[in-house]
């Protein structure tokens, strides 16, 4: 008996040391490096006709070329809109991070961008994305349920649109009403995650990502251009004595490759066996033509906000 035990435990000792040794061979691979895209360009609901673009740009040493970029190395971002070059910017350093690259551009629903990267040594990165349909119609009430704030929402779809949404809620607490311009406090649901996966185990969301505010993706092919409606629970925000407290709710129409994107990089960081080789294969999705990343549109509409009433 104690014979077995000493073999089956050598078994896994010899699995665990040879898992753990990896060689990497670097023949044959490209020794170019990359540019990673991270950004968006969406509608601002208080600028009407007005976009609000935001990037970060990475350059990426490749695996079997150099590793490191000059010190004066830059990359020029070209932004398009409707195959009409809007803006160069020529001055994003490569070896330091640069940091977020903001703007603002006249953008309509339909209006198609295009952005291209280009340095010396570097591929050209390039993607493009149409700023989507807004919502037909949202709505939102919320309640105070215990310790808890029960938000009932619902959003009216757009007949052949892409069916993507990203929701954001946004609670004040306040005397009167806030002004329609104050955009208040981001709000964080409960929920559960399963360590294998990005999808959620409650609620009507598939993934959940930080920009800003912490937003909650929605792709839903049902809609049809219907109304549906969800519920979901929040812990109650902290209310100042002789206070009311308001929601309201903002709604994305987000190009569907940024609910992928955001889920391939949740999936990869859940990639918990990826340290000894035996994690099971996670994509990387992008929408980067000759580099990586994601570059999504959207349209984003907020509900007035609602006083939050007592069950």
């Amino acid at each position: 008996m104690n014979r077995n035990i000493h073999i089956a435990m050598s078994a896994l000792c010899l699995l665990w040391a040879t898992s753990c040794e990896v060689e990497f061979d670097f023949r044959g691979l490209d020794s170019d490096p990359l540019f990673l895209i991270d950004g968006y360009v969406r509608t601002d609901p208080s600028e009407p006709g007005t976009g609000s673009f935001q990037m970060y740009l990475y350059g990426v040493p490749s695996a079997a070329g150099k590793r490191e970029f000059d010190e004066e190395a830059r990359c020029t971002l070209k932004i398009y809109r409707n195959s009409e070059l809007i803006d160069t910017k020529d001055y994003i350093t490569i070896k330091d991070f640069f940091g977020l690259i903001a703007d603002s551009y006249p953008a309509e629903e339909g209006d198609e961008f295009t952005v291209t990267a280009e340095s010396g040594g570097f591929p050209t990165a390039s993607s493009g994305t149409v700023i989507p349909r807004k919502p037909a119609e949202v709505q939102a009430e919320g309640s105070i349920d215990g310790d808890n704030l029960r938000i009932r929402f619902s959003i009216t779809d757009n007949a052949g649109s892409e069916d993507a949404y990203a929701v954001c809620f946004r609670t004040e607490s306040s005397f009167t009403r806030p002004d329609d311009n104050y955009s208040g406090a981001g709000l964080e649901l409960t929920f559960g995650n399963t360590p294998e996966s990005s999808f959620m185990d409650v609620g009507p969301f598939d993934v959940t990502w930080e920009d800003g505010y912490r937003y909650y993706g929605i792709y839903d092919d049902t809609f049809e251009g219907g109304r549906k409606e969800f519920e979901v629970t929040a812990p109650l925000p902290s209310i100042d004595v002789g206070k009311k407290l308001y929601l309201r709710v903002e709604v994305q129409s987000v190009s569907p490759e940024r609910l992928r994107y955001e889920t391939a990089c949740i999936d990869k960081a859940n990639n918990a066996l990826g340290f000894i080789g035996l994690a099971p294969v996670t994509f990387a999705y992008t929408n980067v033509a000759g580099g990586a990343g994601c570059f999504s549109g959207g349209y984003s509409v907020f509900t007035d906000w609602t006083l939050v009433t007592e069950l």
